[in-house]
């Protein structure tokens, strides 16, 4: 399986059937109800505190632990899937790619922000910083019931507060994984160029538009580098505006690290590519003829 395929995959197990925002949005609702007076929300501190453990609740009655599991699976088949593009394009052998990857302290650190980040504390410290805002702001601004819980609905139901947290981490968590193994190839074999492999298309970042456009996905270490000082000099996004015109002919006016992560490098380009929930892979290979 491809490392684009696995991404979807992961994706799919965690939000095709994801129903939590809508369930927590009931729950809430029946708290707002039960903690009022006269028809206005009224909401102690004690009160929020309830929130943590009503989130808790509907985790554990979820599949969501369940799905998880097999999300985490993934993570091996993204290591098979590096394996098998390295021994293509690199001839490196797999057992060499395993090595090296397990012998690195930055696989743990990334199991460890993964679980961390889509584990129940995760999402549990999604919701509490997110939902806890609204309902103190319900109770700062003397809200009806009627408003607050149309301010609940617009980040629950109509925004998917949670399901859009979890698809942004989950694509993104598997396709750093591979980028990362990329990274760490380069180091180790001297890899001196990159494949950045996928279309352009209408939502592509300026830089992407760049590496997969101009330069047809075959990319120098020096062309790398000069991209990067031009597009997050720094690591630091650049806030240039530039106007370019898309796949579709669409002009756009947009900055020219729109998109694109603080601190990305040359150094971590393989994980960091074009930022977050970018759908292109970037393959470090021996150097170009």
């Amino acid at each position: 399986m491809t490392t684009e395929k696995i991404i979807a995959q992961g994706d799919k197990i965690l939000t095709s059937d994801f129903d939590f925002d809508k369930r927590i949005y009931k729950r809430l609702s029946l708290f707002l109800s039960k903690n009022s007076i006269g028809g206005k929300v009224s909401i102690t501190k004690e009160d929020l505190a309830q929130i943590e453990d009503l989130i808790y609740k509907e985790i554990k009655d979820s599949n969501y632990e369940e799905n998880i599991s097999n999300y985490l699976r993934l993570f091996v088949a993204i290591e098979n899937s590096v394996s098998q593009q390295q021994a293509e394009y690199n001839r490196i052998k797999s057992q060499a790619i395993k090595d090296l990857w397990n012998s690195v302290d930055k696989k743990t650190f990334f199991m460890d922000k993964i679980v961390g980040d889509l584990g129940k504390s995760g999402i549990q410290e999604v919701f509490t910083k997110g939902i806890s805002a609204v309902i103190r702001d319900a109770t700062y601004f003397n809200l009806t019931i009627e408003d607050a819980t149309a301010r609940l609905s617009k980040v629950l139901i109509d925004d998917e507060y949670t399901k859009r947290y979890v698809k942004g981490v989950a694509m993104d968590s598997l396709a750093h994984y591979a980028g990362a193994i990329n990274d760490a190839l380069r180091v180790a074999y001297d890899l001196e160029d990159i494949l950045y492999i996928g279309n352009v298309i209408e939502t592509s970042r300026p830089i992407c538009d760049h590496l997969a456009g101009d330069l047809k996905g075959r990319v120098t270490s020096e062309k790398l580098k000069e991209a990067l000082k031009k597009y997050c000099p720094n690591g630091e996004p650049s806030k240039t505006k530039t106007t370019y015109t898309t796949i579709n002919g669409v002009e756009i006016n947009a900055q020219l690290g729109s998109g694109m992560m603080q601190g990305t490098t040359f150094e971590n380009f393989g994980q960091m590519r074009g930022g977050h929930q970018c759908r292109h892979e970037a393959i470090w290979v021996r150097k170009f003829k």
